[in-house]
């Protein structure tokens, strides 16, 4: 089988890395190629030039994984990032021709911000800019291909994480019941080659996942978790410096694909980032 992956960064790295070890060929795109693994096909790319994503069509991938990034934090830079890569892509006959995409989104795009329980069918937001142009991203790319849209809840695993900086630094947010939702980054490349496997073995593969694990704690007490780890004394914000979801994830749907994650819960995750960082 021959896996293209497009804005190859740590979980497309880590993706490819386990297709390989199954005899799958590789290849990788990024803007810097130079920092993938020998082993992919590597190719420098900027996803949002339509003309360069006609080259790639010669590769005739079987399945191709795009885990795309916004361009910067502004709704333009999402726009560009998302909605723009993949009406790029969309356009491209080799696309339909791949017998699956594996799109990474994200939780961002549910609208419920009370505290409420979301799933694969929960309403999407479009009245945030960012968020609707993900929304606009999902489609455009079903439109084109078979698809499989991940959305990822927070991303987490690395020991120099933004959490893990502010809570070293003794930053901590305000108190308060906002519900956090997170999938470590082993889990989510896990995933998406759970759902690789599953295709080419003529399995079904559900049209949206959500990736998170089974625990909602609110993002406080993780805080105060990680603080008494690092032996710390955190000093809270009375507001967040930025609105945060407020959103409990139920990814039921993972366990009925015969899915089991690595790190059901953020305490065996942010155990093995603390180790991993006392090693390094």
């Amino acid at each position: 089988m021959q896996a293209l992956i497009l804005g190859c960064g740590d979980i497309g790295t880590r993706v490819g890395l386990s297709l390989l070890e199954s005899r799958w060929r590789v290849a990788a795109v990024r803007r810097n190629p130079e920092r993938l693994p020998e082993r992919f096909d590597r190719y420098g790319m900027d996803l949002t030039d339509p003309h360069r994503l006609a080259d790639l069509g010669a590769l005739e991938p079987d399945y191709v994984v795009v885990t795309p990034t916004p361009q910067s934090y502004d709704p333009q830079g999402y726009q560009a990032g998302f909605a723009q890569v993949a009406t790029g892509l969309a356009r491209q006959p080799w696309l339909s021709r791949c017998r699956r995409v594996i799109w990474i989104s994200s939780t961002r795009v549910y609208s419920e911000s009370g505290g409420g329980w979301v799933d694969e069918h929960a309403p999407l937001n479009l009245d945030e800019p960012q968020a609707a142009a993900m929304v606009a991203a999902e489609a455009t790319i079903r439109r084109a291909a078979t698809a499989t849209i991940i959305r990822p809840a927070g991303v987490y695993g690395d020991p120099e994480g933004m959490l893990m900086r502010r809570v070293r630094a003794g930053e901590g947010g305000p108190r308060g019941m906002l519900y956090g939702n997170r999938i470590h980054r082993d889990d989510l490349a896990r995933l998406v080659v759970h759902c690789l496997r599953r295709d080419d073995l003529g399995e079904s593969v559900p049209p949206t996942l959500l990736g998170a694990d089974e625990d909602n704690t609110p993002i406080h007490e993780v805080e105060d978790w990680l603080a008494a780890q690092l032996n710390v004394t955190l000093v809270r914000q009375s507001t967040p410096s930025r609105a945060r979801a407020n959103r409990r994830c139920r990814s039921a749907l993972l366990k009925e694909i015969g899915f089991a994650l690595s790190y059901p819960t953020w305490r065996e995750g942010y155990g093995a980032a603390l180790a991993q960082h006392t090693r390094n």
